[in-house]
């Protein structure tokens, strides 16, 4: 059964100024293990939630409950330890997932692209640095903005908090973007490959999910398409067992990349503008998120979905779904990725290199490498 396009939703809107910036004298910190049913947030001194703290999906919280009031000063500890600095940065939680780090963590990093922050900055975040040690990919990001896990504060419990400046994310899920996100990811991601290996390896990649033990979503038989696709000269590639620079190095080097929908193909926020993406979906509508990162990088995804793809047991997955013909979806796959690589690169790669060296000079003080 051949491949259909999916229904794209319509383009979520792009913001070409700064998000804004909150000063809050006199606020209560409260992360997850003291929120009671309520989620993590910060409180001001009239003990409302300060919503630029928290994290939204669309337009509402992605917690919302329309029996939570939006005053909840009721109930809020009264007797807590203050802080020890004077000021903090607020950057939100520490979402130590691949895709949500990227979406929901990294936006509210913007700042530091205009350099190291005075103010310690604190997070809600895993407060032993050994707890971050399995999720190598955070480690690499933030040290490519300069940062250690020591540099991340965050408290067990609640703390008072003389001041606190909270900058508003730069990309929220299915809403909007920000240009100075993808500004971010380009400085994150231009010190993992060098200008003159973009669209360097004509070979297409296919970032399969048949070695994950567990995870969001996968299609239980992907390995009869990748089998194909590899006898074709396809590279099947895991992406759990590269680096994160690996990764980005890919996105920059190859002309089409491919894969099942998932966070793998986030990736392309830290890769040069201009990207091929083949993309196969278990549904035939695509969440307006990865529209957005699309959008943001200048990519030409094609999302593909096959009728008769059917639910099967999740095992250890949030859920798996079944193709009702894997051979003829290789060879759609095959005949799409040797479409979009023959096509222009949409949006081109001109000032491209300057544009990724001045991103990471802001970032790191250095040229790129």
């Amino acid at each position: 059964m051949s491949l259909r396009d999916c229904r794209v939703p319509r383009i979520p809107p792009i913001r070409c100024d700064r998000p804004a910036v909150r000063t809050i004298e006199n606020a209560l910190y409260l992360p997850h293990s003291e929120a009671r049913g309520r989620p993590s947030a910060l409180f001001d001194a009239a003990g409302r939630f300060v919503p630029e703290s928290v994290d939204y999906r669309g337009t509402v919280p992605s917690w919302q409950r329309t029996d939570w009031p939006q005053d909840w000063s009721s109930g809020l500890p009264a007797d807590v330890h203050e802080a020890p600095e004077e000021t903090y940065l607020f950057l939100g939680g520490a979402h130590l997932h691949y895709g949500h780090f990227l979406v929901t963590t990294l936006p509210r990093f913007w700042p530091l692209l205009s350099g190291r922050p005075a103010a310690p900055i604190l997070c809600y975040a895993p407060t032993d640095p050994a707890l971050w040690q399995p999720y190598r990919f955070a480690l690499d990001i933030l040290a490519r903005l300069g940062l250690d896990v020591r540099d991340i504060h965050a408290f067990e419990g609640p703390r008072r908090l003389r001041r606190v400046v909270v900058p508003a994310p730069a990309f929220q899920e299915e809403a909007y973007g920000h240009a100075v996100f993808r500004d971010l990811c380009l400085g994150i991601g231009a010190g993992c490959h060098a200008p003159e290996e973009v669209d360097a390896d004509d070979r297409p990649a296919y970032l399969a999910k048949t070695r994950l033990a567990g995870g969001v979503r996968r299609f239980a038989n992907e390995d009869e398409v990748t089998e194909i696709l590899a006898r074709a000269g396809v590279e099947i590639l895991h992406p759990e067992t590269m680096s994160f620079a690996e990764q980005v190095r890919l996105f920059a080097r190859r002309r089409v990349v491919a894969g099942s929908l998932g966070s793998a193909l986030h990736t392309a926020l830290f890769a040069p503008p201009g990207r091929r993406v083949v993309a196969l979906s278990p549904g035939r509508t695509i969440n307006p998120t990865f529209r957005l990162v699309d959008v943001l990088c200048g990519n030409a995804v094609s999302y593909l979905h096959q009728p008769g793809t059917a639910e099967a047991a999740p095992g250890a997955f949030g859920s798996q779904h079944h193709l009702a013909d894997p051979r003829a979806a290789a060879e759609d796959l095959l005949r799409r990725m040797e479409r979009m690589a023959a096509s222009p690169v949409r949006g081109g790669l001109a000032g491209t290199t300057s544009r990724l060296a001045g991103a990471w000079s802001r970032l790191t003080g250095r040229g790129v490498p």
